[in-house]
């Protein structure tokens, strides 16, 4: 199996501030998050060199590291490996298509607000139901920044 990267952009009529609190809040993370699957959420506190899991609601998911941390202008995540059977597997061939892997937040001010532009990468087979979700979750992303 192979990877690829989703490379998307939205523009975000709000301050890089209020978009990083957006994407890393709990709540809120939930909410955008919920377009990849219902019930979504991480285990982080979103730091640079901290673990962070993405788990969905039966408790499966990825696991990485924070290598970037940057507030509110840059996160960087590198994948080792994928959850489930009870615990974090970075030795499995699942495990090893992941590991090295980056998703990639980068907020930049623009025109009174903010461009945000993402990398994730994805599984071929997936790519384009993935690349349609990332469309929906950004949406959901601009809609709570703007209203917040």
């Amino acid at each position: 199996m192979a990877t690829r990267s989703i490379e998307k952009e939205i523009h975000v009529d709000a301050p890089r501030e209020r978009v990083w609190g957006v994407l890393t809040g709990d709540a809120t993370y939930r909410q955008w998050t919920a377009e990849f699957a219902e019930g979504s959420y991480a285990e982080t506190d979103w730091h640079e060199g901290s673990n962070v899991r993405f788990l969905g609601p039966d408790g499966t998911g990825l696991v990485g590291r924070v290598l970037a941390s940057r507030r509110p202008e840059l996160l960087d995540i590198e994948y080792t490996g994928v959850v489930g059977g009870g615990g974090d597997d970075t030795e499995s061939e699942q495990a090893r298509l992941w590991s090295g892997t980056h998703e990639t937040y980068r907020l930049t001010g623009a025109g009174g607000g903010t461009l945000l532009a993402i990398s994730a990468p994805m599984e071929d087979a997936y790519y384009d139901d993935m690349a349609g979700a990332w469309d929906r979750a950004l949406a959901i992303v601009k809609e709570l920044a703007e209203v917040h």
